[in-house]
């Protein structure tokens, strides 16, 4: 599971990258005009293209595998420990904002880049990291209330509960009617959907009978029919290209949302292939796991939507798509080794907070 929560950040790193840059740099006329990088500035469907629309699904499909996690190992608890819970997620996320503010009065004042890197202010520990609050609002629905109403379903309530949850979240007039009684409700009950997905699988093992290469297959499947709807996108846009027009062709890639079901379906896949590794105990992919969070705190920003910005990646793809790919894993993987170092950096200084305690507190 340790192994999956990487898997799932560094998909989410991956997703921020894409979204935040490469789509921008590849559907922004101004960014387009400014870099020159127009390559695919045509009324044509690129096959090199078909690598960002795989990449298209991967924060919601890393957002579920996180939720589907907790409410694997959580969902049966009879005691879920807030306190702590919360203790851990707002010192991380302080130190995070206060690291980011640092290093961007550091970078204004320094200018070492010698580029335009916008700064990230200290506030950003309450406007950042939207997924925090939607992943802390499902844990205490589960200790709430939720946990107990699952522990006393029957397996066929149980099941029922969660295709009614699963039939809600797909039908559009039901979405709709959601989330307008109240921002976000969709995206809080797809939450209480895989949280109580992850208990119904620890407790059920309903993919117990399917065969790897069907889990497997149903991933292939899914990522198949997300390059069938970016071709049918771009076929779209083609018709509606009036070519004798001033408008420059714009591709787009097909975005979605965390409730849809190709994201869910390959999050709920991807937790099934990873539960049958048995794999022994490592110290080392434990506390990496461990740091995930640390990851997630401290990448999603501006100050490093600029960094990776700084890559011009719709040239790459263009010209050399082994390269792209190459470039693409290191910023990744460069990005998830910041997140891991710092956690190191924090449990440092947590550790150190203890030691000093005696000092400020008194007995």
């Amino acid at each position: 599971m340790e192994l999956l929560r990487i898997c799932a950040m560094l998909m989410i790193v991956a997703y921020h990258i894409y979204i935040h840059c490469i789509t921008c740099q590849l559907t922004d006329l101004q960014s387009i005009q400014e870099r020159g990088n127009g390559w695919f500035c045509t009324p044509n469907f690129s096959k090199r293209l078909c690598i960002l629309a795989l990449i298209a699904p991967w924060g919601q499909i890393g957002n579920a595998i996180f939720l589907i996690i907790s409410g694997y190992f959580m969902s049966s608890k009879d005691v879920i420990d807030l306190t702590k819970i919360s203790k851990k997620l707002l010192f991380q996320l302080g130190f995070a904002a206060c690291v980011l503010g640092l290093v961007s009065i550091y970078t204004s004042i320094t200018n070492i880049t010698g580029l335009s890197i916008r700064v990230v202010p200290f506030s950003c520990f309450n406007s950042g990291s939207w997924y925090i609050g939607y992943y802390f609002f499902v844990i205490v629905l589960g200790k709430a209330f939720l946990n107990k109403i699952l522990k006393g379903l029957s397996q066929k309530n149980y099941l029922m509960l969660l295709a009614a949850l699963f039939a809600l979240l797909q039908f559009t007039w039901s979405v709709s009617v959601i989330s307008n009684l109240g921002g976000g409700l969709e995206t809080l009950c797809t939450g209480v959907f895989l949280y109580s997905l992850g208990g119904y699988i620890k407790e059920y093992n309903p993919f117990e009978k399917i065969k790897l290469w069907g889990v497997i297959a149903v991933i292939i499947a899914m990522d198949v029919i997300v390059i069938g709807n970016f071709y049918l996108t771009t076929a779209s846009n083609i018709l509606n290209f009036n070519p004798e027009g001033e408008d420059t062709f714009v591709q787009s890639i097909p975005s979605y949302t965390n409730n849809q079901i190709i994201p869910l379906i390959i999050g709920i896949a991807m937790f099934e292939l990873f539960r049958r590794i048995k794999m022994p105990n490592f110290k080392v992919l434990n506390f990496v796991g461990a740091s995930t969070f640390m990851v997630y705190l401290i990448h999603d920003n501006e100050l490093f939507y600029d960094i990776w910005n700084t890559q011009d990646w719709i040239t790459l793809i263009c010209k050399n798509v082994a390269l792209f790919v190459q470039r693409y894993l290191i910023w990744i993987l460069g990005t998830f080794g910041v997140g891991v170092l710092l956690y190191c950096l924090f449990i440092i200084l947590e550790k150190v907070i203890i030691i000093c305690k005696p000092l400020v507190i008194r007995k």
